[in-house]
């Protein structure tokens, strides 16, 4: 009986001290793949599509606008530099929650040899959310039976190489919990992503030059990367789920547009669908980077996922959530990703970033450009045609813009000049002068925004933002603007450099 005491003594004190170590680890923890996932885990209906990647993805596909268009569920598993067997196991813990309809992979590193990437906090943020099941240690065994990874280890290539563990992936305590010194209100605060998995990146970079590939040129080897694929699709196929391949756009190196061409051998060879955006002319690379060389902004990312949209309820049998009751959640999420957006452009205070943002079909806009230079730089001039607007219908007159989120552009003359009232899609519009030679700008019978007299400081551009469903005003900016001839520039057309200053 004494043993027997000691035992139970002894296997008590060992539940509490788990217990207690535990509950120590979500405090600890990183929160980025808590961030990432919550709104999965927490979401009682299904998804109907599901997203895997690197990061091109989870900046180039944004699940919030497919819902509002075409009424699909869908989430946005990408991870930074997700190696494709990583994306895999991600999408074998995923199934073990939802039952997709289609499955969507992009295969950006299909020559690669390694399981994960050479930075082993992104595997944390693609696996650290999944519970504890038997996909997860498989997964987790799988991934660390590397032998491309065991070599560059070797070679010093990899700086992380002692936290590559399979405990620190199925137990976060063993690696976090040194974190204490580490923690801020953000540990503690429980947010998660509006954007239902994808992240937007808000800024513009235009690239280099992209190399030209002869048609003929594809990438033909047998990698690691090409076998996952292959597991991925049978996987699917077994499961009765569609599989949709895609190389997502960007200024892409010769590797990678033969990458590219190989994915639709794959698609054929097990009769799925592929989409090579490489050879597409979708996205505008000099208006839709994040940076030069790689991911998509939110005008770029809305062009992909506009497409996808299209594609995927032309290909597949998905129905339209927006009819559900039991989906309605959905659209409250909406609404808050909505005010997301919002606070983005609110928060911009660059004239190229805040022209990147309102390429947005949920904003209509009003643009007063009172300094005609503007148009005489092609920087900002692709910008402006991003939205809609065309040089070629712009005259020595022109001075305002009335943009719709259809693309649909009304072009006014003299509106700074005249004072009369005009009518366009927004509703009426006019000018009443002020005695300091300044001028009030009126919307239906509303103040919009004063403008300075003509030789004061005032802005040279100024921007009225409206929902392009309610009508309400989401935003009111304006920027001053400083320019030079630059020489350097094609001298066919006027060209200069322009300074544009948030006011």
């Amino acid at each position: 009986m004494k043993n027997i005491k000691k035992i139970c003594c002894g296997l008590f004190t060992v539940c509490l001290l788990a217990f207690c170590l535990n509950g120590l680890t979500d405090p600890v923890e990183r929160k980025g793949s808590d961030f990432k996932y919550d709104p999965f885990f927490s979401e009682e209906g299904n998804f109907d599509v599901l997203f895997f990647g690197t990061s091109h993805v989870i900046n180039g596909i944004f699940p919030m606008e497919l819902w509002k268009d075409y009424g699909i569920t869908s989430y946005n598993f990408g991870g930074h530099a997700n190696a494709i067997p990583t994306s895999y196991w991600v999408m074998e813990n995923a199934l073990d929650h939802t039952d997709p309809k289609v499955v969507v992979l992009d295969c950006l590193g299909l020559g690669s040899e390694t399981k994960t990437s050479t930075g082993f906090d992104m595997v944390h943020l693609s696996l650290d959310a999944f519970p504890l099941t038997v996909t997860k240690c498989r997964g987790v065994w799988d991934l660390l039976q590397d032998k491309k990874m065991q070599e560059l280890a070797a070679e010093g290539s990899v700086q992380d190489a002692k936290q590559r563990t399979k405990m620190s992936l199925l137990w976060d305590f063993s690696i976090y919990h040194s974190r204490w010194n580490e923690l801020s209100a953000s540990d503690f605060n429980g947010s998660k992503s509006r954007e239902k998995g994808a992240e937007s990146r808000i800024a513009v970079s235009a690239p280099g030059e992209i190399p030209h590939v002869a048609p003929e040129k594809i990438y033909e080897g047998e990698s690691v990367s090409v076998s996952y694929v292959r597991r991925l699709i049978e996987s699917c196929k077994s499961r009765g789920i569609e599989v949709l391949l895609t190389y997502l756009p960007f200024p892409a190196g010769e590797g990678a547009q033969l990458e590219a061409r190989r994915i639709l051998e794959l698609a054929k060879e097990y009769d799925v669908q592929g989409i090579n955006f490489l050879e597409m002319d979708l996205v505008d690379y000099d208006t839709d980077c994040y940076d030069p060389g790689s991911h998509l902004n939110p005008s770029g990312a809305r062009k992909v996922t506009d497409y996808l949209g299209k594609y995927l309820t032309k290909t597949y049998d998905l129905p339209d959530r927006r009819k559900e009751d039991s989906y309605q959640s959905w659209q409250e999420d909406y609404e808050d990703y909505e005010r997301f957006k919002d606070e983005n452009l609110r928060n911009q205070s660059a004239l190229d970033v805040y022209l990147m943002l309102l390429a947005d079909k949920n904003y209509d806009c009003l643009i007063e450009v009172r300094n005609p230079i503007l148009f005489q730089n092609p920087y900002y001039m692709r910008l402006l045609n991003n939205l809609g607007i065309q040089k070629s219908r712009v005259g020595k007159q022109t001075d305002c813009f009335v943009v719709q989120g259809d693309g649909h552009v009304e072009y006014l003359t003299r509106f700074a000049k005249e004072k009369g009232v005009r009518k366009f899609s927004l509703g009426k519009i006019w000018n009443i002068p002020r005695e300091n030679g300044g001028r009030g700008v009126y919307l239906n019978g509303e103040a919009l925004y004063e403008v300075a007299p003509e030789h004061a400081d005032g802005d040279d551009v100024h921007i009225t933002v409206f929902d392009g469903s309610s009508g309400e005003k989401v935003d009111q900016v304006g920027f001053s603007v400083q320019g030079k001839k630059d020489v350097e520039m094609d001298l066919e057309e006027d060209s200069v450099t322009v300074t544009a200053t948030f006011r």
